[in-house]
């Protein structure tokens, strides 16, 4: 099997979304490879992974020209740009996600066509799945089920990001690998506890409350939560050796309740607050296993960031960025 650093070394790749969680890891990953390096940017700053890249660039790529502009060159497009939110994002801003990210996704296809990209990489999601008791794997996305009710703009959205994607490979020959991981987390997430996901959450409110640490719901709802550094090798090794439009889970593999990971950011920033549950407040799914072994077995893939290593990691950096 071709290793990562011989595939990558030299080649001429545009990550989109450069400055998001995912994007920003995929451009340190990248560096590390050897790859040139462009990294694609909206509206957010440039942070201290995106300066690694050799060239930095600003596009709206909701705009086609901007777009084809922006992948011009490119031997290989990531494509990590969208929008994306946790529970409170999902309740009082439902569509935020779906009609941008859908005319994004399109827009970057169509773009990547039009200027002979050889490969791209594509970002789905674990919310394209229906509720499941049990870890979800590939096989189990049934378009004749509907995804979780609060994500069903979005689910759907990623499906249908996933067909066009395929519909590109079948039609025209563009190679894509899509992944779908589960929640990621690390450095330059989004803290807004307005918006977040459930660990940049908890995260916030630990290092904000002395005393009592409220977890939304019983506690008891089940997350796999992977670090963006393993999201990032994910997509390079589905690139590398599936680009067939032909989606494959990426996660960390290991189930954990809220209420675990509440006492892991405890941990992580030194606090005695109490932990306490408040079912009144919303939570999303209550149970989102994700079943890895096919990453494993075809493209190689193995989870290398610990839970606990993680936190502490993003927890150590956030707080150097509030001081």
């Amino acid at each position: 099997m071709t290793r990562l650093e011989d595939f990558y070394r030299n080649k001429h790749v545009t990550v989109l979304g450069a400055t998001g969680l995912n994007g920003s890891y995929t451009v340190l990953e990248l560096k590390k490879l050897g790859a040139h390096v462009r990294a694609v940017i909206h509206y957010r700053p440039s942070n201290e992974f995106t300066k690694m890249a050799d060239e930095i660039a600003y596009a709206d790529l909701t705009n086609i020209y901007e777009a084809r502009k922006a992948v011009r060159g490119s031997e290989i497009v990531m494509n990590c740009a969208g929008i994306t939110g946790g529970v409170g994002l999902a309740i009082n801003d439902p569509t935020s996600f779906v009609g941008p990210n859908a005319v994004l996704g399109a827009q970057i296809l169509e773009a990547c066509y039009r200027e002979k990209v050889e490969r791209v990489g594509h970002l789905s999601s674990t919310v394209v799945y229906p509720p499941s008791d049990k870890p979800v794997s590939e096989k189990d996305l049934d378009f004749g089920v509907e995804p979780y009710s609060l994500y069903f703009g979005i689910g759907w959205m990623k499906r249908f990001l996933e067909k066009l994607c395929q519909y590109y490979y079948e039609k025209v020959g563009l190679k894509i690998g899509i992944i779908r991981p589960s929640g990621s987390y690390g450095r330059y997430d989004n803290f807004d506890e307005k918006t977040s996901h459930v660990l940049p959450a908890f995260i916030n409110r630990a290092l904000r409350e002395k005393e009592r640490f409220v977890v939304w719901g019983n506690g008891k709802d089940v997350r796999d939560i992977v670090h963006a550094s393993d999201v990032a090798r994910g997509l390079l090794l589905a690139v590398m050796i599936h680009p067939y439009a032909d989606p494959i889970n990426i996660a960390s593999g290991r189930p954990v309740t809220t209420l675990e990971l509440a006492k892991m950011v405890l941990d992580a920033v030194g606090s005695k607050a109490t932990i306490e549950t408040d079912e009144t407040k919303p939570v999303a799914l209550p149970i989102r296993m994700v079943d890895i072994k096919l990453a494993k077995s075809l493209l190689g893939y193995v989870p290398q960031v610990k839970l606990e290593d993680g936190i502490k990691d993003t927890v150590e950096w956030y707080r150097k960025q509030i001081k």
